[in-house]
């Protein structure tokens, strides 16, 4: 039981940043959706993905860091985490991966338009 004990902070820790990143998972699936032409099947589809990384993440660090033992405070602590990822820095991720968009789609319109031209 010691043992346990004194694991419960690098448990805290792991769950803390792992739920970060499965904030990121998230954005990272909207801006493949965003390149998908915001096809509502596809979001679907991308979020039932999305949300099952999200769970075998969960389950991952929880059997390689408490031995495959949930307790309500890890569970607590990794949604919490991620809620908060998604509404505080997702707005961050969402302005630089819509400007990258924007840039990626002026510049094959520049060559497209450079090659009808010549």
């Amino acid at each position: 039981m010691l043992g346990e004990t004194l694991n419960q902070p690098m448990i805290f820790l792991n769950l803390l940043i792992f739920g970060f990143l499965s904030g990121i998972v998230f954005d990272a699936l909207n801006f493949f959706w965003l390149l998908c032409g915001k096809n509502k099947v596809i979001k679907h589809f991308l979020d039932a993905l999305g949300t099952m990384v999200v769970g075998i993440v969960f389950f991952l660090v929880v059997y390689m860091t408490n031995y495959g033992e949930i307790r309500l405070f890890e569970i607590v602590v990794f949604a919490l985490m991620f809620f908060l990822e998604r509404k505080t820095l997702s707005k961050l991720f969402d302005k630089v991966i819509g400007s990258c968009y924007n840039l990626f789609i002026k510049l094959t319109k520049r060559k497209k338009d450079d090659k009808i031209s010549s």
